[in-house]
């Protein structure tokens, strides 16, 4: 492969047929100026460029050359590529060889991607089937031996035990109710308007204090908890438990709004039914 430029083709070929410029002048009807400006790649000289590609392609065809490949060359600013005797040829022999060499990778490309997946499937299979087998081998031998052991309990023990056991639970029973008795206390109420006196006596350790709302909206406080700083009760959080701790004698509960709160204490609903006043107080003694 070889390369000029359009200016070298052109000369080379005027000069292999014999042809003087003057001749090549009567022949394309190119002043003689114009002629040896396209051969010194002096193009500039040509006036317009619209002429330059016409005498190009007038020049290539007088001289029986390919006028296609020059005004492409001319175009691009490029050198013209040719071949010389022999290596056309070579290239072609050199062309085949390239696309037989593709042919035979392509052809071997599928066999090669089939053995790696027949290789990922073995592979595959003989671990699972190794697996299964050492979990078989892990699995613990059970004894299928068995012994028969006699009942020799009487149907009076049964019956003893029955008694015993119903005794204990009554027993628990009693003690369980009267513990929790005693820790909830007796709760009287006193007072009406808008201060209430209520007063627990026989109380044992910390008092648990429930306060609930129904469809209203209450500010709420209990004095020596938790909820000293207050809080608001409404329809979307209803419900609000604390303890007074253990040796508070006397609390004050605050309510925002009375009607429609209900008041347990240690598990006994605190009786306002005598407050009639919107905004109250309840001042809890605890003996």
């Amino acid at each position: 492969m070889r390369q000029k430029s359009i200016g070298e083709v052109l000369k080379t070929a005027r000069e292999s047929q014999g042809l003087s410029l003057d001749q090549l002048q009567r022949m394309t009807k190119i002043q003689v100026k114009y002629l040896q400006a396209l051969e010194y790649n002096d193009f500039e000289f040509i006036p317009d460029q619209a002429y330059t590609r016409s005498f190009l392609q007038r020049y290539a065809e007088t001289l029986e050359l390919d006028a296609a490949v020059l005004l492409d060359a001319y175009d691009h600013h490029r050198l013209v590529v040719y071949y010389e005797a022999g290596e056309e040829a070579n290239v072609d022999v050199e062309r085949s060889r390239r696309k037989k060499t593709k042919q035979k990778k392509g052809s071997v490309l599928p066999l090669i991607y089939l053995l790696l997946a027949a290789s990922f499937i073995l592979i595959f299979v003989t671990y699972v089937v190794y697996s299964r087998v050492q979990n078989q081998a892990r699995l613990p031998k059970i004894s299928s031996s068995y012994q028969v052991v006699p009942q020799t309990t009487s149907s009076s023990a049964i019956s003893s035990k029955a008694e015993e056991s119903s005794s204990v639970n009554d027993e628990e029973e009693t003690s369980t109710s009267t513990s929790s008795s005693e820790k909830k206390g007796q709760l009287t109420v006193s007072g009406s308007g808008n201060q209430l006196l209520a007063n627990l006596t026989g109380n044992n350790g910390a008092t648990e204090v429930t306060l609930t709302v129904t469809d209203v909206t209450s500010w709420i406080s209990l004095a020596e908890t938790d909820l000293a700083g207050g809080v608001v009760l409404s329809p979307e959080n209803k419900t609000v438990t604390t303890s007074i701790p253990e040796g508070v004698s006397s609390t004050a509960i605050t309510l925002g709004v009375v009607k429609g709160v209900d008041i347990t204490v240690n598990g006994q609903k605190l009786d306002i039914s005598g407050l009639t006043a919107e905004t109250a107080t309840i001042n809890l003694t605890i003996e």
